[in-house]
Protein backbone atom coordinates (compact mmCIF):
# COMPACT_ATOMS: atom_id res chain seq x y z
CA UNK A 1 0.00 0.00 0.00
CA UNK A 2 1.09 3.55 -0.71
CA UNK A 3 1.66 5.75 2.36
CA UNK A 4 -0.90 8.42 3.27
CA UNK A 5 0.46 11.83 4.24
CA UNK A 6 -1.66 13.95 6.61
CA UNK A 7 -0.85 17.49 7.76
CA UNK A 8 -1.25 17.67 11.55
CA UNK A 9 -1.01 20.54 13.99
CA UNK A 10 -0.19 20.85 17.68
CA UNK A 11 -2.67 18.87 19.83
CA UNK A 12 -4.50 17.74 16.69
CA UNK A 13 -7.39 15.37 17.69
CA UNK A 14 -6.61 13.29 14.61
CA UNK A 15 -3.68 11.76 16.50
CA UNK A 16 -6.14 9.98 18.80
CA UNK A 17 -7.49 7.79 16.00
CA UNK A 18 -4.35 7.10 13.98
CA UNK A 19 -3.09 3.53 14.60
CA UNK A 20 0.23 3.72 16.41
CA UNK A 21 1.54 0.55 14.74
CA UNK A 22 1.22 2.14 11.29
CA UNK A 23 2.02 5.82 11.87
CA UNK A 24 5.16 7.96 11.69
CA UNK A 25 5.09 11.55 12.92
CA UNK A 26 7.53 13.88 11.15
CA UNK A 27 7.90 17.40 12.55
CA UNK A 28 9.36 20.42 10.79
CA UNK A 29 9.87 24.14 11.52
CA UNK A 30 6.91 26.43 10.75
CA UNK A 31 8.70 27.88 7.72
CA UNK A 32 8.68 24.47 5.99
CA UNK A 33 5.62 24.25 3.76
CA UNK A 34 3.52 21.13 3.19
CA UNK A 35 4.75 20.93 -0.42
CA UNK A 36 8.38 21.03 0.69
CA UNK A 37 7.75 18.30 3.27
CA UNK A 38 5.95 16.20 0.67
CA UNK A 39 8.80 16.59 -1.81
CA UNK A 40 11.30 15.52 0.85
CA UNK A 41 9.36 12.37 1.74
CA UNK A 42 8.78 11.46 -1.91
CA UNK A 43 12.46 11.85 -2.68
CA UNK A 44 13.42 9.48 0.14
CA UNK A 45 11.27 6.71 -1.33
CA UNK A 46 14.04 6.03 -3.84
CA UNK A 47 17.50 4.95 -2.74
CA UNK A 48 20.81 3.69 -4.04
CA UNK A 49 22.64 0.96 -2.13
CA UNK A 50 25.37 -1.68 -2.42
CA UNK A 51 27.15 0.19 -5.18
CA UNK A 52 24.85 1.06 -8.08
CA UNK A 53 21.77 -0.88 -7.04
CA UNK A 54 18.56 1.13 -6.75
CA UNK A 55 15.23 0.41 -5.14
CA UNK A 56 12.03 1.61 -3.52
CA UNK A 57 12.48 2.12 0.22
CA UNK A 58 9.53 1.46 2.55
CA UNK A 59 10.79 3.69 5.35
CA UNK A 60 7.19 4.61 6.17
CA UNK A 61 6.61 1.16 7.69
CA UNK A 62 7.25 1.52 11.45
CA UNK A 63 8.85 -1.94 11.56
CA UNK A 64 11.45 -0.68 9.06
CA UNK A 65 11.71 2.79 10.62
CA UNK A 66 12.39 1.24 14.02
CA UNK A 67 15.69 -0.18 12.80
CA UNK A 68 16.58 2.45 10.21
CA UNK A 69 16.21 5.52 12.41
CA UNK A 70 17.18 4.10 15.82
CA UNK A 71 20.20 2.04 14.81
CA UNK A 72 21.78 4.29 12.20
CA UNK A 73 24.35 6.96 12.96
CA UNK A 74 22.62 10.11 14.24
CA UNK A 75 24.43 12.33 11.74
CA UNK A 76 23.31 10.10 8.85
CA UNK A 77 19.75 10.23 10.18
CA UNK A 78 19.86 14.02 10.43
CA UNK A 79 20.97 14.35 6.82
CA UNK A 80 18.34 11.86 5.68
CA UNK A 81 15.57 13.82 7.45
CA UNK A 82 16.68 17.00 5.68
CA UNK A 83 14.05 19.68 6.33
CA UNK A 84 12.53 17.75 9.25
CA UNK A 85 13.61 18.38 12.83
CA UNK A 86 12.37 15.20 14.49
CA UNK A 87 10.53 11.92 14.03
CA UNK A 88 8.19 10.12 16.43
CA UNK A 89 7.09 6.50 15.98
CA UNK A 90 6.06 3.38 17.84
CA UNK A 91 9.19 1.22 17.99
CA UNK A 92 8.69 -2.31 16.71
CA UNK A 93 11.90 -4.32 16.73
CA UNK A 94 12.23 -7.99 17.56
CA UNK A 95 14.86 -7.60 20.25
CA UNK A 96 13.41 -4.58 22.12
CA UNK A 97 10.17 -3.86 23.91
CA UNK A 98 7.61 -2.00 21.83
CA UNK A 99 7.32 1.63 22.88
CA UNK A 100 7.15 5.16 21.52
CA UNK A 101 10.48 6.48 20.32
CA UNK A 102 11.60 9.95 19.26
CA UNK A 103 14.51 10.80 17.00
CA UNK A 104 15.69 14.41 17.20
CA UNK A 105 18.08 15.96 14.70
CA UNK A 106 21.20 16.91 16.66
CA UNK A 107 22.93 18.67 13.77
CA UNK A 108 21.85 20.66 10.77
CA UNK A 109 19.85 18.63 8.30
CA UNK A 110 20.52 18.46 4.62
CA UNK A 111 17.78 20.87 3.55
CA UNK A 112 15.39 19.94 0.76
CA UNK A 113 16.37 16.65 -0.85
CA UNK A 114 16.92 16.73 -4.59
CA UNK A 115 19.36 13.90 -5.26
CA UNK A 116 18.96 10.15 -4.98
CA UNK A 117 19.87 9.08 -1.44
CA UNK A 118 22.82 6.70 -1.16
CA UNK A 119 22.46 4.51 1.92
CA UNK A 120 25.36 5.01 4.30
CA UNK A 121 27.22 2.15 5.94
CA UNK A 122 25.44 2.68 9.25
CA UNK A 123 22.05 2.67 7.52
CA UNK A 124 22.80 -0.53 5.62
CA UNK A 125 23.95 -2.13 8.87
CA UNK A 126 20.73 -1.05 10.59
CA UNK A 127 18.59 -2.62 7.87
CA UNK A 128 20.73 -5.76 7.88
CA UNK A 129 20.12 -5.93 11.62
CA UNK A 130 16.40 -6.19 10.90
CA UNK A 131 17.03 -9.07 8.51
CA UNK A 132 19.27 -10.92 10.98
CA UNK A 133 16.81 -10.52 13.85
CA UNK A 134 14.00 -11.80 11.64
CA UNK A 135 16.17 -14.82 10.84
CA UNK A 136 16.65 -15.51 14.56
CA UNK A 137 12.92 -15.18 15.24
CA UNK A 138 12.11 -17.67 12.48
CA UNK A 139 14.64 -20.14 13.91
CA UNK A 140 13.27 -19.71 17.44
CA UNK A 141 9.69 -20.16 16.24
CA UNK A 142 10.53 -23.33 14.30
CA UNK A 143 12.25 -24.76 17.38
CA UNK A 144 9.64 -23.57 19.91
CA UNK A 145 12.17 -21.41 21.77
CA UNK A 146 10.60 -18.66 23.85
CA UNK A 147 13.54 -16.80 25.39
CA UNK A 148 16.64 -15.63 23.54
CA UNK A 149 19.94 -14.01 24.33
CA UNK A 150 19.86 -11.61 21.39
CA UNK A 151 23.44 -10.41 21.68
CA UNK A 152 24.84 -13.94 21.63
CA UNK A 153 22.52 -15.21 18.91
CA UNK A 154 23.34 -12.26 16.64
CA UNK A 155 27.00 -13.29 16.68
CA UNK A 156 26.15 -16.41 14.69
CA UNK A 157 25.74 -14.56 11.40
CA UNK A 158 29.11 -12.82 11.72
CA UNK A 159 30.80 -16.06 12.78
CA UNK A 160 29.36 -17.96 9.82
CA UNK A 161 30.46 -15.20 7.43
CA UNK A 162 33.99 -15.19 8.84
CA UNK A 163 34.31 -18.97 8.55
CA UNK A 164 32.39 -19.37 5.28
CA UNK A 165 29.64 -21.47 6.82
CA UNK A 166 26.68 -21.43 4.41
CA UNK A 167 24.73 -24.56 5.39
CA UNK A 168 21.55 -23.52 7.29
CA UNK A 169 21.66 -26.74 9.30
CA UNK A 170 25.16 -25.93 10.53
CA UNK A 171 24.20 -22.41 11.57
CA UNK A 172 21.12 -23.85 13.29
CA UNK A 173 23.38 -26.19 15.27
CA UNK A 174 25.43 -23.21 16.37
CA UNK A 175 22.31 -21.43 17.55
CA UNK A 176 21.24 -24.50 19.52
CA UNK A 177 24.68 -24.68 21.16
CA UNK A 178 24.47 -21.03 22.20
CA UNK A 179 20.97 -21.59 23.54
CA UNK A 180 22.09 -24.69 25.46
CA UNK A 181 25.34 -23.45 26.97
CA UNK A 182 24.64 -19.69 27.04
CA UNK A 183 28.21 -18.96 25.93
CA UNK A 184 29.15 -16.18 23.48
CA UNK A 185 31.14 -17.23 20.43
CA UNK A 186 33.65 -14.42 20.87
CA UNK A 187 34.39 -15.59 24.42
CA UNK A 188 35.76 -18.89 23.13
CA UNK A 189 39.43 -19.40 22.38
CA UNK A 190 38.67 -20.64 18.88
CA UNK A 191 41.03 -20.49 15.91
CA UNK A 192 40.00 -22.23 12.73
CA UNK A 193 42.43 -24.16 10.55
CA UNK A 194 42.54 -24.11 6.78
CA UNK A 195 41.54 -27.76 6.40
CA UNK A 196 38.55 -27.62 8.77
CA UNK A 197 35.10 -28.25 7.32
CA UNK A 198 32.00 -26.50 8.62
CA UNK A 199 31.12 -29.70 10.46
CA UNK A 200 34.55 -29.81 12.10
CA UNK A 201 34.23 -26.18 13.17
CA UNK A 202 30.88 -26.76 14.87
CA UNK A 203 32.18 -29.89 16.60
CA UNK A 204 35.15 -27.90 17.88
CA UNK A 205 32.82 -25.13 19.08
CA UNK A 206 30.67 -27.67 20.90
CA UNK A 207 33.76 -29.09 22.62
CA UNK A 208 34.89 -25.63 23.72
CA UNK A 209 31.44 -24.68 24.97
CA UNK A 210 31.00 -27.89 26.93
CA UNK A 211 34.44 -27.43 28.47
CA UNK A 212 33.65 -23.80 29.30
CA UNK A 213 30.37 -24.85 30.86
CA UNK A 214 32.09 -27.51 32.97
CA UNK A 215 34.01 -24.79 34.84
CA UNK A 216 30.91 -22.79 35.70
CA UNK A 217 29.73 -23.46 39.28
Amino acid sequence: RSPLLIALYEQDPMTNILPKEHTLYFSAPLNVSFDVALAQLRNRLHIQFSGNRRGLFHYYCPSVASYFFERSDTIDTGKWLGCFSSLYFYRQTYSDLAKWSKVVVVSEGGGLASNLWLLTESQENALNDKYHENEIVQWATENNIKELNWQKQKMVHLFCSQHQITDPQISSRLRHLIQRYDVALNDLNFHSKSHQTSENIVEHIEYLMSRENAYVY
